[in-house]
């Protein structure tokens, strides 16, 4: 398949209402109900435009609160028998979206989650800079099997190698774009013992990493790492919302 990018977050959690809350207050986003009262589902944006949505888990399929990532394909059904076809697996769809797309859930071979979605119309204008506050600009990839997941990816969404990093212990770091020009969407990495399952991180970007720490605990969360320089002068913080969902912010350096 043709290079496909990441263009939706979505978080499914025990409680949609506190998790808005908590994100507004961090991250600065405002949200909005979905058009469609019938659709308990809250759009979340940044001052650039919308960034994803936030909407009640299922409590029959289990697991803990979580954001997932959307990566945008040229056909959704394709996508879904190619992920067949290199050894993910098909969790839901693929199905319509009334007005919005063709939509379905996958994970990896090592059992990380993603959905895919074909847009049911072409985005206006150039793409959102993903470094602007409020966006996410690094999605990150904890993997049982790192190797086994980048052949995946690959594959799949025509992702390209963009550099890698000898993390000691922790393996290799490998970053990972669209294409060699266009820089890095992010990077995949081994996952710790402690990580029960291999999963998708997303960072999200704020002004201050100090003032993101201070906030995530003030509102309730959990600071799990940080806040910590990063390669190319940024900072990041590791967190979990009150309800139980990791991810991460970012702040550029100067």
């Amino acid at each position: 398949m043709s290079a496909s990018a990441w263009s939706w977050y979505e978080l499914l959690t025990s409680d949609p209402v506190a998790a808005t809350a908590f994100y507004s207050s961090l991250i600065g986003w405002t949200s909005e109900p979905w058009p469609d009262p019938a659709m308990a589902y809250t759009i979340v944006s940044a001052p650039s435009g919308s960034v994803g949505g936030v909407m009640a888990q299922d409590p029959g399929k289990g697991g803990p609160p979580a954001w997932t990532g959307v990566v945008e394909v040229p056909d959704a059904d394709a996508a879904v028998a190619r992920c067949r076809e290199l050894g993910g697996a098909v969790l839901d769809g693929p199905f319509d979206i009334p007005n919005v797309g063709r939509y379905a859930v996958l994970a990896d071979p090592t059992g990380a989650v993603f959905s895919i979605m074909k847009s049911a119309t072409a985005p206006e204008g150039p793409p959102p800079d993903k470094n602007a506050l409020g966006r996410v600009s690094w999605h990150e990839l904890w993997s049982s099997d790192p190797d086994a997941a980048w052949a995946f990816y690959a594959a799949m969404f025509g992702w390209v190698e963009t550099g890698k990093m000898d993390m000691g212990p922790s393996g290799i770091y490998r970053m990972y774009g669209v294409s060699a020009e266009g820089g890095s969407l992010g990077g995949i990495m081994r996952r710790m013992p402690e990580q029960p399952v291999s999963a998708w991180c997303f960072y999200f970007n704020t002004p201050d990493a100090a003032a993101s720490a201070a906030s995530v605990r003030a509102l309730g969360g959990t600071v799990i790492f940080g806040p910590h320089e990063v390669p190319g002068g940024g900072k990041m913080v590791m967190a979990m919302d009150p309800q139980g969902a990791v991810f991460a912010t970012y702040t550029h350096g100067s």
